[in-house]
């Protein structure tokens, strides 16, 4: 069975598109594969909504996931592991979504207020200016690949966090990593958007930036908190075992983060200007 294509509909054919297994009288999905049976030629509204479907799954889920996160982050984050998947957006699509706004903080950043936020900083005659000029390159770095830098960071929190809960045997270490799929993205969405809110000043700029890093420790601690049901005492006692397993780590990961920057010449012009110090007082 055909019919002709018209402006808005496909050819209706009685048959999965998918696995060209035959279907049943208005079917909606193939009994076979599970494929949706799609009857409308593409538009702009159904790519979004295709889009949304396969990596976002937004829709009404966003605001629900969004406010259970900070209210009951054991509802999503254990609903999830447990498997459920319908109430609230994925772990990997939250991120997905985190990672878009990182995009947006990045793009409105780079192009509209780093250049102001720097000179409203007002380096002093007696300071040396190639100094500043690293750490708006260094600045510039960080925001460019703080995408990056949280794909990565995420399997190695996940395993200090196994690491501090060894003798718990609720979550193993990918589920450790769902953990901190949704607390990281939670926190980010949420840092994103109070800064971008914020960047016409470069004080409160600078005061949610450095309110963030102890909202990541703050919100983290809630989560495993409220997952693991801990109580006081175990609560900071894991949280101290994590900043020690954590510290060794970010040496690691700091003498490893500084070899590759002054292999990529990020400090030339601060060993130059040493350099030309030292030779003046000379």
């Amino acid at each position: 069975m055909k019919t002709e294509k018209s402006d808005s509909k496909l050819v209706v054919v009685d048959y999965c598109r998918n696995c060209l297994k035959n279907l049943p009288p208005n079917a909606a999905f193939c009994d076979s594969c599970g494929g949706k049976i799609i009857k409308n030629r593409i538009t702009f509204k159904n790519l979004l909504e295709d889009f949304n479907d396969r990596f976002l799954s937004i829709d009404g889920a966003f605001p629900k996931t969004f406010l259970a996160l900070f209210t009951k982050p054991e509802d999503v984050i254990g609903g999830y592991i447990n498997g459920v998947r319908k109430k609230y957006i994925s772990a990997f699509g939250y991120f997905a979504l985190s990672l878009s706004f990182a995009g947006i903080y990045v793009f409105v950043i780079k192009e509209y207020f780093i250049d102001d936020f720097f000179d409203e900083m007002a380096v002093p005659a007696t300071q040396n200016q190639i100094q500043m000029n690293l750490v708006k390159k260094i600045t510039l770095g960080l925001t460019e690949y703080q995408a990056l830098l949280s794909i990565l960071s995420i399997p190695i929190y996940a395993l200090i966090s196994r690491l501090v809960f060894w003798n718990y045997k609720q979550f193993n270490y990918l589920e450790h990593m769902v953990i901190y799929l949704y607390a990281f993205s939670h926190i980010n969405l949420t840092f994103y958007f109070l800064v971008i809110l914020t960047m016409w000043s470069s004080s409160l700029y600078s005061m949610f930036s450095f309110l963030a890093m102890f909202a990541y420790i703050f919100y983290t601690c809630y989560v495993l908190k409220r997952l693991y049901r801990l109580n006081i005492f175990n609560l900071i006692l894991k949280t101290s075992l994590f900043a020690v397993i954590g510290s060794v780590f970010l040496i690691i990961i700091s003498v490893i983060s500084i070899a590759i920057m002054v292999k990529m010449g990020m400090f030339d012009e601060l060993f130059e200007s040493i350099k030309q110090a030292e030779a003046s007082k000379a």
